[in-house]
C-alpha cells in the first residue's frame, strides 16, 4: 500500500509539473486503468504468496519465462503478431535460463516446491503479462501524445490504491 501511495504522490507531482493540472489533461478515464491496476495488484500478491512454496531456481525459471506469456497476451489483447523467429528466441532464452538456474542449484539448500506455489507463479506471470499489454492498449487507444508515462503511473496507482484498500477492508487487515 505504501509503495502505491508514494507512487501516486510522485506521479501527481510529475503530472502537475508537466501538464499544469493533475487530472484535467488526462484523456483516458480513470476506469481505463483499473484492469491494469487489478492485474498489477494480483501479480504482486501472487508473486509474494509463491515465495513460501517454491524453491529459488523454480522462481527464477518462471520469472525468466515471462516473455512467452507476454507474447501470448499481446496476441490475445491487441492482435500483435510475432514471427516464428521471435517465438524461437523467447523459447531459447527461457530454456537457457532454466538450464543455468538448475545447474547452479545448491543441493544442500533445496526447498521443496509445492503445487500451490506453481499455481501462484502461473497466476503471477499471467497477471504480469496482462499488465504490460493492457498499458500498451491504453497508449494505442488514447494515444501516446494524450497519455504519458506519468499519467499512466498516476492512473494505475490511484486505481490500485482503491483496489488494495478494498481488499484490506474485506480481509480485516486495514489497521
Amino acid at each position: 500500500f505504501s509503495n502505491r501511495f508514494l507512487a501516486v504522490i510522485v506521479a501527481a507531482i510529475a503530472v502537475k509539473i508537466k501538464h499544469g493540472s493533475i487530472f484535467q489533461n488526462n484523456v483516458a478515464p480513470l476506469w481505463a486503468f483499473t484492469p491494469c491496476a487489478l492485474s498489477n495488484t494480483m501479480s504482486s500478491w501472487s508473486q509474494y504468496a509463491s515465495l513460501k512454496y517454491v524453491s529459488f531456481p523454480v522462481q527464477t525459471v518462471f520469472k525468466s519465462s515471462k516473455i512467452i506469456p507476454v507474447m501470448m497476451m499481446g496476441k490475445f489483447l491487441k492482435g500483435t503478431s510475432y514471427s516464428l523467429g521471435q517465438y524461437t528466441e523467447a523459447l531459447l532464452i527461457t530454456v537457457g535460463v532454466a538450464i543455468f538456474s538448475m545447474a547452479s542449484k545448491n543441493p544442500t539448500n533445496n526447498a521443496d516446491t509445492e503445487l500451490i506455489g506453481l499455481i501462484f507463479l502461473l497466476m503471477y506471470i499471467s497477471f504480469d503479462s496482462f499488465t504490460s499489454q493492457w498499458q500498451d492498449k491504453i497508449y494505442v487507444q488514447y494515444g501516446r501524445a494524450n497519455v504519458d508515462a506519468y499519467q499512466m503511473m498516476l492512473g494505475v496507482n490511484v486505481s490500485a490504491i482503491c483496489i488494495t484498500t478494498a481488499g484490506l477492508i474485506i480481509t480485516g487487515d486495514l489497521p
